[in-house]
């Protein structure tokens, strides 16, 4: 059925098959007999060079624990174009990585700010609390 829809379809349109899927919007797709998997590991690493934290020491935990900030923060000024490039980056990481969406959301509620808390809004008293769904064996917030 499949043959018959790529040849229904290069003689509709003018098209080639190039064969499987191996890369695609920064994802790249390998396809063994056993299944699809999807990967960012290139975009993840250029994102670490062009953000110049490809040489940063690895951590297990993503956000400090207890660390208040508030959206007139102390620390020094960031520019707000660097910051929101680098949560963009961030966000479209989250397709394969679902592990960082609690902490990327977290730093995406300062884009206005970008030297503001990445863990509590002392101000305004949002809350950061967060939620997880369940598929079968698979949790997602």
């Amino acid at each position: 059925m499949v043959a018959k829809f790529k040849e229904a379809m290069i003689k509709q349109f003018e098209m080639t098959d190039m064969g499987l899927m191996s890369y695609f919007l920064g994802i790249e797709v390998f396809q063994p007999d056993n299944g699809i998997f999807i990967s960012q590991k290139k975009y993840a690493d250029n994102i670490l060079k062009k953000f110049k934290i490809d040489t940063a020491k690895p951590i297990m935990t993503l956000v400090e624990e207890k660390l208040r900030l508030t959206k007139e923060g102390g620390g020094g000024y960031v520019n707000p174009t660097y910051f929101e490039s680098l949560i963009g980056s961030l966000r479209y990481l989250t397709s394969t990585r679902p592990d960082i969406n609690f902490a990327v959301g977290l730093i995406s509620r300062f884009m206005e700010n970008p030297y503001s808390d990445w863990a509590g809004d002392t101000v305004e008293r949002k809350s950061t609390s967060s939620y997880a769904f369940c598929i079968r064996s698979d949790v997602f917030s």
